[in-house]
């Protein structure tokens, strides 16, 4: 029994682990994705500047290209991202399987071992009633 609850604790420990992992993860998907928005501003702003301002306006064409591409790239890293936080949802979906088995295993031992102890002190009461019966039919 004691080492049920040890496996238990352990599986808690690690799903912990992976929901810290698993936070650490999300927040570096926002960030990304914060990115990519500040990035597409910045893009958008660069292009009203170009028509605002014609003469620099053939700047604008490697601006953007360079912008895309870095949105490209972190595009790629939040894909990464979702791959990873796909891995660590279906780890900790395990590991949560894993502690209800163990939390049925020690829920069934505790009933089994109150059933045991119910049975005890119904035997233990009946063995006082059956003397008590004796000794009033003895006398």
């Amino acid at each position: 029994m004691k080492s049920l609850k040890t496996l238990l604790r352990v599986k808690q420990r690690e799903m912990d682990v992976l929901k810290r992992q698993q936070l650490v993860i999300e927040n570096q998907r926002k960030d990304v994705s914060n990115r990519i928005t500040r990035l597409q501003e910045q893009l958008e702003y660069e292009l009203k500047s170009a028509e605002a301002m014609p003469e620099m306006s053939h700047f604008f064409g490697d601006f953007s290209i360079t912008i895309k591409k870095r949105q490209e790239q972190m595009r790629v890293q939040m894909r990464k991202l979702e791959i990873e936080l796909d891995k660590i949802g279906a780890q900790i979906l395990e590991r949560f399987s894993e502690m209800k088995k163990y939390e049925l295993a020690i829920a069934n031992d505790k009933k089994r071992r109150d059933q045991i102890a119910a049975q005890r002190s119904q035997q233990y009461m009946d063995e006082i009633a059956l003397r008590g019966y004796i000794r009033r039919d003895v006398s």
